[in-house]
């Protein structure tokens, strides 16, 4: 009798020990969180046209900037603008030479650009204005600024950038324009809870071509 009770009682043990293992196990995968999905990106539209045009000779000079192209070949030649930002177009797209050397077998133009271009939004406007002279082989002068606005109050409007690279003694200029605008603006305390950039990318040869690189948020 005393050996029986002894198996029964080791047999409830190893059991109620099955149960607390089994207890845990099963409170330790339920502590498991849950893997969410990747947050999916989205693709900001695209930047309106830009307005681009060749100034005049009379606008060179009146500007200033006749010093830094050869008046005797100047010519009016209008900008063209290539989205380059899109795949198929991407090997149209110059890479940066420092002082490239003018083919011999060439005749080259001079000239100067301008261009306007936006951040694409009327809550949240800015507006880009370049300026560029070229000798048909590198870039002799470059200017850049750029300004914005808000609609609404609690919206506003914090300031630009233009971040150039390449340019001068170039073959072509890079142009990054940035907008900061407070999303979320909170006039009785001053506070900017949101905000957003607005940017875009363009690259400008000595020829007056015009490249637009991307564009974000």
């Amino acid at each position: 009798m005393k050996r029986r009770s002894v198996r029964a009682m080791v047999s409830c043990a190893f059991a109620a020990a099955a149960v607390v293992s089994l207890g845990a196990s099963s409170s330790a995968q339920a502590s498991i969180p849950d893997i969410s999905p990747a947050p999916r990106l989205s693709v900001a539209e695209p930047p309106p046209k830009p307005k681009a045009r060749a100034l005049t000779a009379d606008e060179i000079r009146k500007k200033g900037l006749a010093q830094y192209i050869d008046m005797s070949r100047q010519k009016e030649i209008a900008p063209t603008l290539i989205d380059g930002s899109q795949g198929k177009l991407t090997a149209s797209v110059p890479p940066p030479v420092k002082k490239p050397a003018k083919a011999s077998n060439r005749s080259y133009a001079s000239g100067c650009w301008y261009l306007e271009t936006e951040s694409g939004s009327a809550t949240y406007a800015g507006t880009a204005y370049h300026t560029w002279c070229g000798d048909g082989v590198q870039i002799t002068y470059t200017s850049a600024s750029c300004n914005g606005s808000t609609s609404g109050p609690t919206r506003k409007y914090e300031g630009c950038q233009n971040i150039q690279g390449y340019g001068l003694g170039w073959n072509v200029w890079d142009v990054t324009d940035k907008w900061h605008f407070c999303s979320s603006y909170n006039p009785y305390t001053g506070v900017c809870s949101a905000r957003i950039h607005p940017w875009q990318k363009n690259r400008y040869d000595a020829n007056g071509q015009v490249w637009l690189l991307g564009w974000g948020n």
